[in-house]
């Protein structure tokens, strides 16, 4: 009886030990914390006591009284960043300890495939030079992801499931490869760790980002529209809900965002969509103020020879009327080989230029030259187009004859024409043959077409259009 005794209340207190504090699966071991900030840690426990929390930084003990039915949230301070590994460990009498802990910067990166597109690549679309990238992943270096589980449901819900990852090489087949370049472009300049929280799901509408509220605002997609269980991707509403929601209390640095191409064939409300998803998400995680970096969707041949170019166009707009906003151009980084590829193999300029933006606005290293030339305005003379251009540094410059300029005529049709660099270096001049009326002039403004045009930095001229003409 005594030896059944022992056995039950050993079975009981192994119940308990397990079944004590839950916490969300963002809370755990490999995790990053944003540095010099308050974060929050939260969760549930099964005793309903009050719950400390000690971190290996400091002696002070945070501690909390649980809600009536289990919950609770603490609030604490993290320190600067540094590579030192430290622990957590929360506790309602049985404590549960998280180890391997940095300190850092950490960011949210969401959007569809090609952000979510990782080192494994996709079927017949590699990522360039990702061999390479995976067998130097060997050590830890401070970089790591938290791939967030794709969920596309009405319902509200606060569940979080991933799992933090370490960058090595078994690992970095699954990481997001322009997050991890992004990442490494940080670390170079701030020497801290950096922990990236990847929320992405290919073939996602930017509809599904945002919530019910925000959707009902526009008529071009209604919230009530009828999407079977197989393009669950394409709701409206379903990634805001599941991927972006659930992890308002985690404390992000900001926001990188690259999706569009699901929204090709409605650019007429995308500029003010972004700019709703940018303060939707900054009310969400409680911070008016927090950055968000956007990518061009690259050049492919998407049925429409327009629709593409004005997404880009709609981006563009957004962020540059955001504040503590951007985008960088993607224009010289599709090939003609990939011109029919949805997701270009070449991704690290991308994170590069990402982490420069980022650095420059964001981190105000102000000598990081991170901003791509951008069409000013334009001057018109007796027999040329003097075309002016903002963020050229030294000067614009392009390898072989100029390509990309089209002038359009009064039955907008667009044809290809000459172009030369100005007397001044942040010019572009276009003749004009004797008779020929100016109606409007486009650069890239595309599908898929690749200018040679960059500044002296080498980052590429921003695709523009004079005209407003719908077609």
């Amino acid at each position: 009886m005594k030896k059944r005794f022992s056995f039950l209340f050993l079975l009981f207190f192994a119940f308990s030990a397990r079944a004590s504090i839950v916490l969300p699966e963002v809370l755990s071991e490999n995790m990053v914390l944003q540095q010099n900030s308050v974060i929050k840690i939260w969760g549930t426990s099964t005793q309903k006591k009050n719950v400390t929390v000690r971190v290996s930084w400091t002696t002070t003990v945070f501690s909390t009284t649980c809600k009536s039915d289990g919950t609770f949230e603490i609030s604490i301070f993290t320190p600067k960043g540094s590579f030192e590994k430290h622990t957590i460990s929360v506790s309602d009498g049985i404590p549960l300890t998280l180890k391997n802990i940095l300190v850092g910067e950490v960011w949210f990166c969401a959007g569809q495939s090609n952000m979510a597109m990782s080192f494994s690549g996709y079927r017949n679309q590699p990522i360039a030079n990702a061999k390479e990238e995976m067998e130097k992943a060997k050590e830890e270096n401070g970089i790591r992801m938290f791939n967030v589980e794709k969920t596309a449901t009405y319902a509200l819900t606060n569940t979080i499931k991933g799992k933090w990852l370490v960058s090595n090489s078994k690992n970095l087949a699954a990481f997001s490869v322009v997050a991890y370049y992004y990442a490494q472009q940080l670390q170079k300049s701030l020497h801290v760790p950096i922990g990236i929280i990847n929320s992405s799901y290919g073939g996602s509408t930017i509809e599904g980002w945002l919530n019910q509220s925000t959707v009902q605002k526009y008529t071009d997609y209604p919230y009530t529209t009828n999407i079977p269980d197989s393009l669950s991707q394409l709701r409206p509403s379903v990634m805001f809900q599941g991927m972006v929601r659930p992890y308002r209390n985690v404390r992000v640095k900001g926001f990188i965002w690259y999706q569009g191409e699901g929204n090709v064939g409605r650019s007429a409300t995308y500029a003010q969509k972004l700019q709703d998803l940018a303060y939707l998400w900054r009310f969400t995680f409680d911070d008016p103020n927090l950055p968000f970096y956007a990518v061009e969707i690259a050049p492919y041949l998407y049925e429409s020879s327009s629709e593409p170019a004005k997404i880009r166009e709609a981006a563009f707009k957004a962020t540059n009327e955001l504040a503590n906003a951007g985008i960088v151009c993607t224009n010289d980084l599709v090939p003609a080989a990939e011109a029919n590829c949805i997701h270009p193999s070449v991704k690290k300029p991308i994170g590069e230029r990402l982490g420069n933006l980022s650095l420059l606005k964001t981190y105000h290293f102000d000598t990081i030259p991170a901003l791509s030339p951008e069409f000013d305005h334009f001057e018109l003379t007796v027999d040329s187009i003097i075309l002016f251009f903002k963020n050229s540094y030294e000067g614009l410059q392009h390898q072989g004859d100029i390509s990309g300029f089209e002038l359009g005529n009064a039955a907008h049709e667009f044809h290809p024409v000459h172009a030369r660099i100005g007397l001044k270096n942040n010019t572009v001049v276009i003749p004009l043959e004797k008779g020929t009326s100016f109606h409007s002039v486009r650069y890239c403004f595309k599908n898929y077409q690749v200018g040679n045009v960059k500044n002296s930095v080498g980052l590429p001229l921003f695709p523009f259009r004079t005209d407003t003409w719908l077609e």
